[in-house]
């Protein structure tokens, strides 16, 4: 065993460059909100007069069928549940001298670049040029130091999906998130041509991108695409399409498809989910713990033999923070529940720490190793190697504790 994880170390040091750029190649997620469709006028409307692009894009992928908001039927409450995974309280503020309002939890943009260590480069949030953005938390172990970068551009979706590619072409982010208003504002007119016009818009914008994405070769078979509503409409029993805000079935059920090399191809699923669970399955994807979220992993959608082929039982490893002083969390998802045995070694190839029989849940685990040996005495500074098992698999990563008064 000692001989066999020394060698594999060695490898693992050769070849962890090439490593890490094949795990980012295979971590692109596109999340496109269309602000305001009523179902009945998208997903739900078996001729697909309005939506023949997300028809499309649904055979290619997951739709899940009773996607509905579970909660607050209007944009600025039901916007922040999208980004945070939970319903959270929003407080006003002032920021650079604008009148706004934040989130009270931590979002899906946070989460990832704190706890994948990214830019915001590589978080981009693109919509339309607004006097006063809606903000991310202020959560004091998230905050602004996480926040993505907001490319506020433009007047209309057109101008909105213009402005994406541009992003694309110059940044190529690894998260983006789109956001399309039109939709709501011609619905509020209470002109039916328009509404319909904005969604047919939309729908092109959505298959557009879509095809512009797969024509680039960062993007291409290594990206997932998510497209959902923050809220619905009234149906006509409740006052037709003009508004929304109540609880009714036309302003709760929203459009939810996801299409990507993970997802099921040409699948409905009828489990009903609802808002939150849109960040918590992207969160899923991306690798990262949404610690303070209440939506669950929407695992109906994804294939059978888990987000890549040959990580079909242990998926999504990372470790965060790393480097680190103290502790570090060990996230790892598994295809089905079972026993994990986590090993840490050294660099020479001694085993030094031990997590035997772990009882691993469906999903998202992470275990936490605090920089002690078997004998719970500090290890000093330096380069670590952990190896999970399970289900006749092993998967290793890279550790860099550091010294205390290091930054």
């Amino acid at each position: 065993m000692k001989i066999y994880f020394k060698i594999t170390i060695i490898v693992f040091i050769l070849l962890f460059s090439i490593k890490v750029i094949k795990s980012q190649s295979t971590d692109k997620i596109v999340i496109v909100i269309i602000d305001g469709a009523r179902y009945t006028e998208t997903l739900g409307d078996p001729t697909h007069s309005y939506t023949p692009e997300m028809w499309n894009l649904a055979s290619q992928g997951t739709k899940v069928d009773q996607f509905m908001n579970d909660n607050y039927t209007y944009t600025s409450r039901a916007i922040p549940a999208l980004w945070c995974g939970t319903w959270t309280d929003v407080r006003d503020t002032t920021y650079q001298n604008s009148s706004t309002r934040y989130a009270v939890k931590p979002t899906l943009f946070e989460y990832y670049r704190k706890q994948r260590n990214m830019p915001e480069e590589e978080c981009v949030y693109v919509l339309i040029e607004l006097e006063s953005l809606w903000l991310p938390s202020f959560n004091s172990h998230y905050g602004p130091n996480y926040w993505p970068k907001f490319h506020s551009v433009g007047h209309s979706d057109s101008e909105v999906a213009e402005e994406a590619k541009k992003v694309i072409d110059e940044l190529h982010p690894h998260f983006m998130w789109v956001y399309l208003a039109d939709v709501d504002h011609a619905g509020h007119s209470g002109n039916w041509s328009d509404y319909t016009s904005a969604i047919r818009n939309a729908d092109a914008i959505v298959g557009d991108l879509w095809r512009y994405l797969q024509a680039d070769p960062f993007y291409k078979d290594a990206t997932t695409l998510f497209i959902t509503n923050d809220h619905g409409r009234h149906d006509n029993q409740h006052g037709g399409f003009k508004g929304h805000g109540d609880g009714c079935p036309g302003c709760r059920h929203i459009e939810f498809i996801a299409v990507g090399p993970s997802i099921k191809e040409n699948y409905v699923s009828q489990i009903t989910r609802n808002t939150p669970d849109m960040a918590v399955t992207a969160a899923y994807l991306l690798g990262v713990e949404p610690e303070y979220s209440t939506g669950n992993v929407m695992q109906e959608i994804f294939k059978a033999d888990g987000v890549e082929e040959e990580f079909n039982q242990i998926t999504n490893m990372d470790n965060y923070p790393n480097p680190f002083h103290s502790s570090t969390n060990i996230c790892f998802h598994l295809a089905k529940a079972g026993q994990v045995n986590m090993r840490i070694f050294n660099i020479t190839g001694k085993e030094i720490y031990t997590i035997q029989n772990y009882k691993a849940n469906l999903g998202k685990n992470i275990l936490v190793w605090d920089a002690t040996d078997m004998q719970g005495m500090q290890v000093t500074a330096g380069i670590y190697f952990y190896q999970l098992q399970s289900e006749g698999q092993e998967k290793v990563g890279k550790l860099l504790l550091l010294n205390e008064n290091i930054d």
